[in-house]
């Protein structure tokens, strides 16, 4: 097949891998300095999934070791070389507690980063250029280039805009991690931690919880995978028997349950084993064989153990769901049922009921192949990322297509790997980061909220919430510091910003920042305005007799006992208000919000409308509730559905004008006829009297 360059005949033999995590704790890792006695001939890690591997003096399992590393563990290569076996090992330079050491590593869980003896090639670079990869892509590109010449590389511009893209996998549920992930890749978005007890939500069986946004945007950035490796995830699965055969399903299977298996593998007269079982459900669906494997082995394990294919599942007796079609928690049943479920229910197209072994491998390969592979989420990215625009895509691990892909590279030899031109699709998105997402490290509690917030002798408004971030209070001229005072959720958080505040007349910003133990921050605000002091008195005039006083227009509805104005315009302005008030003979109004600031622009809850006589005098102060605007914006949003939504639930506690405005039926309660209120207005199918 040509590549559609011309190919250069260097050649680097490497190995590839997985993805970055942590240096080990009692290493000292820092930048390559002048220490190194001759220039390295590339860098490396170590596999991200690796723990205790040994660095030793000699390149064989019988020299001696010089530490264990783990993964995400860098290093400098000097040397490739292979032992009596055939194994590939490299010459590394390290730095071990400050010291830069040498010393030899295995290459079956290390991956070349970078070989430094790249030599350009104008051809290749053409390519690269005539195909529109951004320059970040082409680092990456040019050493597997290098590795393997015959290698051809699509940039697949599929339109979709980075953010709009990040937003769609971060929907709750569509990306998860497993619980006992490091912090930093774990969601503490609204619904996936508990704040309180330091829990995160579980929304899959097996302890599956929903991943953080940095975790998300390192998996869906192609700019991560461009390793001998993960490069696969890339690869087109569909089935080509030129390329996938018995060997290389051999090569995969090695050392997993499917390698010398006695189960019952029997199909329409015919015994099989896993090997010739995956090729014949290769031939019948249209899928790479090597990518059933992979699949297989990503849901049910190296040893097997996935209840889905057990035949033994309660209820489920006999039934088997390799790929775990179907299989994801709801309505009461977990995720192993609701697969089984599936799996027993009758369709004639993919082989259904799945109640022997071979029916569920070759049934289920045709089901991938008829409403993925072969619908244009034909690589391990594309099945995770749907880029089809049905929303549809086969996995919520939002690493697999990282660990599948291995096993994918792995099905093929290193004679296959050097001689095909194996064709990759990579994805390039509109307004991509300019730097690659890196993979998010830290760890420890990400609890960073306050159990309670106060200041001593007065009261903050709204009443305090460790949702609640904002708070305001006013006082007058006499205070000159106020004290603040409160705890975190977490005893393992760190606080700063409590104590005395001194204050200067008109408003101060007083922020405390909770700093929790991952080091992730959270600031809370308290603007206190400290009034202006009141000037002398003054002997007061005769009256005289024309003085006036502003009148209300008959469409507002003033409370004289609880002193609010309601009656108002949704997204109304200032001046609409003003214009509602007769101001005759030189009386006049003014409208401050909560802060005590005379201001413009919509009016919301929790505004001040303050009355004055034609001779300066104030004459009535009310506070302005518009039914519905529950955050005193001004308008009837998903926010104050967020806020009325969180009232029901117990989390938030809005008080004052604020708990009027979410009370948008009158009848004295917060409940879920006031939740519906909002959304019909939200949706255009209802109003909110004022």
């Amino acid at each position: 097949m040509k590549s559609g360059y011309k190919c250069s005949a260097k050649r680097i033999a490497a190995i590839g891998v997985m993805l970055c995590m942590l240096v080990l704790t009692c290493l000292t890792v820092t930048s390559v300095l002048n220490t190194k006695a001759e220039e390295s001939i590339g860098q490396g890690h170590v596999n991200y999934d690796v723990t205790g591997l040994r660095i030793r003096k000699g390149p064989t399992t019988n020299s001696s070791i010089i530490t264990t590393v783990s993964g995400g563990f860098k290093f400098d290569i000097y040397e490739e070389t292979t032992d009596d076996d055939g194994d590939t090992w490299y010459g590394i330079g390290f730095y071990l507690n400050g010291s830069y050491e040498r010393g030899y590593i295995y290459g079956g869980y290390i991956t070349v980063d970078k070989r430094n003896d790249y030599e350009p090639d104008a051809d290749f670079e053409e390519y690269l250029d005539s195909q529109g990869f951004p320059d970040s892509y082409k680092d990456g590109l040019r050493q597997l280039h290098a590795q393997y010449p015959n290698w051809v590389f699509v940039a697949d511009h599929n339109g979709k805009d980075w953010s709009d893209v990040l937003d769609n996998q971060n929907v709750i549920g569509r990306s998860l991690t497993y619980g006992s992930a490091v912090s930093s890749w774990k969601s503490v978005a609204d619904g996936c931690y508990d704040w309180e007890t330091g829990e995160y939500t579980q929304l899959d069986s097996g302890g599956w919880v929903q991943a953080s946004s940095a975790l998300v945007e390192y998996a869906l950035d192609p700019r991560n995978f461009l390793n001998a490796d993960n490069i696969f995830m890339f690869e087109n699965l569909s089935f080509d028997g030129s390329l996938q055969d018995e060997s290389g399903l051999e090569s995969m299977v090695d050392g997993t349950f499917m390698e010398n298996s006695s189960h019952n593998l029997s199909y329409e007269g015919n015994d099989y084993t896993y090997i010739t079982g995956l090729l014949l459900a290769g031939q019948k669906s249209g899928v790479s064989p090597y990518h059933l494997a992979s699949r297989i082995l990503q849901e049910q394990g190296n040893s097997g153990y996935g209840s889905s294919i057990s035949g033994t599942q309660s209820g489920y007796w006999g039934y088997y769901n390799y790929y775990n079609i179907g299989a994801y928690a709801s309505g009461g049943l977990t995720a192993v049922q609701n697969g089984l479920r599936y799996a027993s229910r009758t369709d004639s197209e993919t082989l259904r009921p799945w109640n022997t072994r071979m029916k569920s491998i070759v049934g289920g390969a045709i089901y991938l192949g008829k409403s993925y592979i072969n619908r244009g989420q034909n690589t391990l990215y594309y099945e995770k990322f749907d880029m089809t625009g049905r929303g549809h895509q086969y996995m919520t691990n939002v690493l697999a297509p990282r660990s599948e892909s291995v096993k994918s590279a792995q099905g093929y030899s290193d004679s296959n790997k050097n001689n095909i031109a194996f064709i990759f699709r990579i994805p390039v998105y509109e307004n991509m980061p300019e730097n690659v997402c890196e993979i998010p490290t830290g760890n420890g509690s990400p609890n960073n909220r306050l159990a309670s917030l106060y200041v001593e002798d007065y009261s903050i408004t709204p009443t305090f919430s460790y949702y609640t971030t904002e708070y305001s209070l006013i006082v007058d001229y006499e205070t000159s510091s106020v004290y603040v005072g409160g705890s975190t959720l977490d005893s393992s958080a760190d606080v700063s910003g409590l104590g005395y505040h001194d204050l200067s007349v008109g408003s101060n910003d007083i922020t405390i920042t909770v700093t929790a133990d991952n080091g992730d921050n959270q600031d809370y605000t308290i603007t206190v305005v400290r009034q202006d002091k009141e000037p002398d008195p003054t002997p007061e005039p005769d009256p005289e007799p024309d003085v006036a006083y502003p009148g209300f227009s008959t469409t507002l509805s003033v409370d004289e006992d609880e002193k609010y104005i309601s009656g108002l315009t949704v997204s109304g302005y200032v001046q609409d208000v003003l214009d509602k008030i007769d101001n005759y003979n030189g009386a006049y109004s003014k409208i401050l919000n909560k802060n005590g600031n005379e201001k413009d622009g919509l009016v919301g809850t929790g505004d001040i409308l303050i009355t004055y006589n034609s001779s300066g005098e104030e004459v009535s102060r009310y506070e302005i509730v518009i039914y519905g605007d529950v955050n005193g914006d001004g308008e009837i949003d998903l926010f104050d559905f967020a806020q009325i939504k969180r009232s029901i639930l117990g989390i938030a506690d809005p008080s004052g004008v604020y708990w009027k405005a979410a009370d948008c039926n009158r009848d004295g309660e917060l409940d879920l006829f006031d939740f519906a209120k909002v959304k019909r207005y939200i949706l255009g199918i209802g109003s909110i009297n004022q």
